[in-house]
């Protein structure tokens, strides 16, 4: 018995054993490392940490909440330097190398990065924008208190000073943080030496692309670039020969965060860390290992609390459908229960959109690896169904059709795409060959007609216009209705079919700038609408005199217009005559030109935002990432007038029947009457009804 027992336990151990050995390490991303004092101090967690620069178990000496990094040791080690957020704002603090209290240097609203250590350790070398041009500058810190001297350079962002100090090697552009690969452009980083007692400087790199993080040791100032491979490596500077030598061969990763300490450089390569021993010319992995309680990627349930990402309503407005962190969520806008409809902590859903007879919603995900569109269920039960297949990169805002067979969306390659929602069949219906390189790029603004037998869309021309266009889904031909010369966008059919709304800057009423005399044309939106059908009347016209008809009112003249429609209920049909439709183009009367943003047909009128400060930017935009404080406005055709409805919004979208309408503004929203005054806090919605479940390792 005692046999059997002692066998159970040691296979238990074993079992034990080869489940830990089976379970992978965690995989760490060190980064801004630095070497001194037989040490390498780095950031992980948003802390900072030491280990040997033999490697080995590494050991935490911050906490904060806050992110420390860009520590530096002293020459001795004993002492480090680095940019923390302990109070607030990125300052400079000085702690003991074995951990301690830090010490605030910096006191300045601007931010502040540690660069190097003066060589008479009286001080340290920041980058900070704290002057304009805020583009980077360096300065001067004192231990010993004192104002900081801005170092004679006139703009800077890395820099090593001479251990005798001669000089001073800087990086004049910042771009180091970007994830530019091969960059030969404006931006390209070269390496500037400043003689500090002759004041000439020389540049010593010459190449077109990348030169960066200047190190300088002894009679060498090391710096990476990529001038070889394509690749970040390692080079050498002699001061005395001029020449450079390449000191690593990396055709893989970069050499990332480079820093230099006794002879050896620490830098990250992939996701670790190697030291390149100079005098040796070896490069050696420093195995590490982290004993952290991984607190940062531990499940963890958080309240929904979103502020961008898309958003809409049921058909009746009964229901409101919000993004958040990746996961849809479907709230109540008066009673009932709010579901997180996705549920995947490994996986990103957005741009979720309801059917309007109420089955499905639709969404995008990522799920399966590419993004592509799913339909479930509104509860969320059951599984997902896929519905298109293919490459589409990035793609944009599903939408119904309104007989709800149909979904349409644009991709990352310019394309808009028809899909059947019962089979998933999928066709290219228009694509565009330019974009604005910003928020509008090929084709952005896509919607139906009522009777779902025409698609208006916006394409980019090559002039960085946009034009509007009709498809017939009929017969899968696309026309033009708008020009080039003009920039039209926000297409939206009225209720009745009969047009076609947009707004387009077509107003040059120009400001002049008193001080340069230079003109500034800020207002340039108005709203417009196509008469759809030929021989039709503008719907502004006068009134002719007429003579009433006895025994006929207004009741008759409404019953012969709800004779025009299907005795099934279906939407009145939307006939479109093409020929001359860009003459049937009418500008909506006694609207002064503004900066209005996403127009909406409603019973009676139509929606828009409209930006009251003044914007200075060409490329501008509104959509669910957007957080301006705009003002809803509706236009009523009955007396040509317009009215403000709401203020401080950020958007808004209309429920599939037309009546109610769901509102943003900041981090709130809220369902209101569709084209009735509301005030930003009515029909509160409130998403944080629900905890979302993160697994930051899914």
């Amino acid at each position: 018995m005692k046999r059997l027992t002692l066998t159970f336990i040691v296979l238990s151990l074993l079992s034990a054993g080869a489940a830990l050995a089976a379970e992978p390490a965690p995989g760490y991303v060190l980064r801004y490392a630095d070497i001194g004092g037989g040490h390498i101090v780095f950031t992980y967690e948003g802390d900072l940490w030491l280990v040997p620069e033999t490697g080995g178990d590494a050991r935490r000496i911050t906490s904060h909440p806050g992110t420390e990094l860009a520590a530096k040791f002293n020459k001795d080690g004993t002492k480090l330097a680095f940019t923390g957020s302990y109070d607030g704002g990125n300052d400079v603090y000085l702690m003991d190398a074995m951990g301690g209290v830090p010490r605030r240097l910096t006191w300045h609203p601007a931010g502040d990065t540690m660069l190097d250590w003066c060589p008479g350790e009286d001080g340290v070398v920041i980058r900070s924008n704290r002057e304009y041009p805020f583009r980077g500058q360096l300065f001067k810190v004192f231990f010993d208190g004192g104002m900081p001297f801005r170092l004679p350079v006139d703009r800077g962002s890395l820099a090593a000073v001479a251990p005798d100090h001669s000089g001073l090697a800087y990086n004049r552009i910042g771009r180091q943080a970007r994830t530019w690969k091969r960059y030969e452009g404006g931006m390209a980083q070269d390496i500037w030496v400043k003689d500090l007692a002759g004041g000439e400087i020389t540049k010593i790199t010459d190449w077109d692309g990348t030169d960066n993080f200047p190190m300088w040791e002894g009679g060498t100032i090391y710096f990476t670039s990529d001038r070889e491979d394509g690749t970040l490596n390692i080079y050498g500077y002699d001061t005395v020969s001029k020449q450079t030598s390449r000191l690593t061969n990396f055709k893989d990763y970069d050499v990332k965060y480079p820093s230099i300490g006794g002879g050896k450089i620490v830098f990250q390569h992939g996701a670790g860390l190697k030291v390149l021993d100079i005098a040796a010319g070896s490069v050696s992995e420093v195995p590490i290992n982290i004993p952290t309680d991984r607190r940062h990627v531990r499940v963890e349930l958080v309240k929904a609390n979103p502020r961008s990402g898309s958003f809409g309503l049921s058909p009746g407005g009964e229901r409101v459908l919000v993004e958040d962190r990746g996961e849809i969520l479907n709230l109540p806008a008066d009673e009932g229960d709010a579901v997180n409809l996705t549920r995947t902590s490994g996986s990103r859903e957005k741009n979720a959109t309801w059917s309007p007879d109420g089955r499905w919603v639709a969404f995008v995900s990522d799920k399966a690896g590419e993004e592509a569109i799913y339909l479930i269920d509104q509860r969320g039960e059951g599984e997902w169904k896929k519905l298109t297949d293919g490459f589409h990169g990035f793609m944009n805002q599903p939408v119904w059709s309104p007989d709800s067979k149909y979904l349409m969306f644009s991709d990352k390659f310019m394309r808009l795409h028809l899909v059947n929602a019962k089979s998933g069949k999928t066709i290219e219906i228009a694509h565009s060959d330019y974009d604005d390189a910003w928020e509008r790029w090929g084709i952005m603004d896509y919607v139906w007609s009522p009777d779902s037998k025409w698609i208006a869309y916006t394409s980019q021309t090559n002039n960085m216009n946009e034009a509007i266009w009709l498809y017939d889904v009929a017969k899968g031909k696309s026309h033009k209705v708008t020009g080039d010369m003009t920039n039209d966008w926000s297409p939206s059919f009225s209720g009745c079919g009969k047009y076609l709304f947009f707004l387009s800057n077509r107003t040059f009423n120009p400001i002049m700038g008193r001080q340069d005399q230079t003109h500034v044309f800020l207002k340039m939106a108005r709203p417009y609408l196509v008469m759809l059908a030929a021989g039709d009347r503008s719907p502004f016209h006068d009134d002719d005199v007429s003579v009433p008809v006895e025994g006929e009112d207004k009741e008759d003249e409404d019953k012969k217009d709800e004779d025009k429609k299907d005795k099934k209920g279906d939407k009145p049909a939307t006939v479109v005559d093409l020929d001359g439709i860009s003459d049937r183009v009418v500008a909506c009367p006694d609207v002064e030109a503004d900066n209005y943003f996403r127009l909406e047909a409603v019973k009676g009128g139509f929606l828009m935002l409209k930006k009251d400060e003044p914007e200075f930017l060409k490329y501008q935009s509104v959509d669910d990432g957007s957080n301006d404080e705009l003002e809803l406005v509706k236009y009523n055709f009955s007396d040509q007038e317009s009215e403000d409805l709401m203020s401080g919004i950020a958007n808004y979208h209309l429920s599939a029947d037309g009546k109610k309408m769901v509102y943003r503004a900041g981090g709130k929203y809220g369902v209101v009457d569709a084209g009735e005054k509301a005030k930003a806090g009515d029909g509160k919605v409130d998403p944080g009804a629900v905890k979302l479940r993160v697994d930051r390792l899914a």
